[in-house]
């Protein structure tokens, strides 16, 4: 897939500025995109789509349908946050980014959920049963399922600590490290660590009695 059209990348022209070096620093980088040198959004975009493509999959474990418009709008969201009046300080790019491809993600398990009961569709869609090898189809069914189920409880948890849990849970942060991409105290992180963990606990005990 290319390059979002707002980064996409073109040759320097002679005369054109291009980095300091010729693999620039994140601070070069940065400085770059701030001020709108093409060479800096090409090359911010070849740094930060593998986290940005991987963090989407592991939430939503689909690259299907609008998942491009997803890669789209998080390397927006990305350059608008850097280039805007409020601009962030960044210390790890990597792991901002996925930050932002994670909220990213959930608002959009959040539309998928409003789309569902809008129109009333069954969450469980029929299974596909040529793509399922016939032996594991039991547990394929399961997983997906449990997945699904996953899904909507993130969908519908507090946004910051369904984002936490994501942050530690999926993508592999320390709470150090989840507090610094937050902006928040790690004290802080790790309460809505606890709460989004508790949450989810609570959420599959009540399925679980509902089964029964």
């Amino acid at each position: 897939m290319g390059a979002p059209q707002s980064l996409t990348a073109a040759r320097v022209e002679p005369g054109a500025s291009e980095p300091a070096a010729a693999t620039p620093t994140d601070a070069q980088l940065l400085a770059g995109v701030v001020a709108g040198e093409r060479w800096a959004h090409s090359a911010l975009f070849e740094l930060l789509f593998p986290v940005v493509s991987r963090t989407l999959h592991k939430i939503l474990r689909d690259k299907s349908g609008d998942y491009e418009d997803l890669v789209q709008v998080s390397f927006e969201r990305i350059v608008r946050t850097l280039v805007g009046e409020q601009r962030t300080q960044v210390l790890n790019l990597p792991a901002w980014a996925g930050s932002i491809a994670a909220h990213v993600a959930l608002d959009a398990l959040r539309g998928r959920m409003r789309e569902r009961r809008l129109f009333e569709r069954d969450r469980a869609e029929a299974p596909r049963l040529e793509r399922v090898p016939a032996g594991n189809l039991e547990q394929q069914l399961e997983a997906r399922q449990k997945l699904e189920w996953l899904q909507k409880v993130l969908a519908n948890m507090n946004p910051e600590q369904a984002k936490t849990v994501l942050l530690h849970d999926v993508l592999g942060h320390g709470v150090t490290e989840i507090a610094s991409i937050m902006g928040v105290t790690p004290a802080a992180a790790q309460r809505r660590l606890s709460r989004g963990h508790q949450e989810l606990t609570k959420r599959a005990a009540a399925r679980d009695k509902e089964r029964k």
